[in-house]
Formats: structure tokens, sequence, C-alpha cells
């Protein structure tokens, strides 16, 4: 009888060992799959990649320096890719419901008074509230 489980556990080591070594040699080969082409130059996200790292360390140092304080030196907010934008969005839209041009930055509080939703909504004026406040005088 223990022969059998010496046999069932030597299999089990053997199995468990063929399959390190599979996972081992598949990593070896992407790894040095991806030394040749980072090292031939053959990715070309890896230049997309750089300028971003490039970037992000430049707007980190211009956040950290005290004496560039962005927001209030310039008209516009710089991000963390070094680009401008205005504090709040200046192109006029048209309300759908009501027609009238709002500026993008108020665009979301003006459709929650106009439509009728949200906390700080209008009352709506039904028939049924117009009736009840007829019959009421």
């Amino acid at each position: 009888m223990s022969g059998a489980e010496d046999d069932k556990s030597s299999h089990a080591e053997l199995s468990s060992q063929v399959f390190l070594d599979l996972v081992d040699s598949v990593i070896a080969d992407v790894a040095s799959e991806c030394h040749r082409i980072a090292r031939l130059g053959l990715d070309r996200d890896l230049e997309v990649v750089e300028e971003e790292l490039r970037l992000s360390v430049e707007a980190r140092a211009k956040v950290a320096d005290p004496s560039n304080n962005l927001e209030t030196n310039t008209k516009f907010v710089v991000d963390i890719f070094g680009q401008t934008h205005p504090p709040v969005a200046s192109e006029v839209l048209n309300c759908m419901n009501c027609g009238r041009q709002i500026v993008a930055g108020r665009f979301a509080p003006h459709l929650e008074k106009c439509m009728g939703k949200g906390r700080k909504a209008r009352a709506k004026t039904t028939r049924s509230t117009v009736r009840e406040n007829v019959k009421g005088d």
C-alpha cells in the first residue's frame, strides 16, 4: 500500500517540477523578447510613454515650485500634461428645454432648475395646482 502512495507523491512532485520549468521558460522567453524589442527600438509605444513621463515630471516640478503658482499667476490652469484650460468653461450652449443660451460652466445647474429635477428645481406649475389655487380663492 505504501508503494502506491509513494508512486503518487513522486508523480505529483514530478508534474509540479515540469510545470514550474515550463513557467520559468515562458517567463524567460517573454522577458528576452521584450528586451530585444526595447534594445532595437522596435516598440513605437515606448516613445509615447517616455514623452508622457517627461511631461508628468515637468508638471510635478511646476506644481512643487512655490515661486510658480499657476492658478494665481496665469489666467488658465495648467494640468499635469502641460495643457492649459480655462477655470470655467466659456463655450455657449443652447438649452434644449427652454432655448436659452447658457455658458457651459453653468449648463448643468441651469438644466437642474429648468427641467424641474434636483434639489434646486423650481416648483412646476401644472393644471392641477392651478385648479387648486383657483378653488382655494
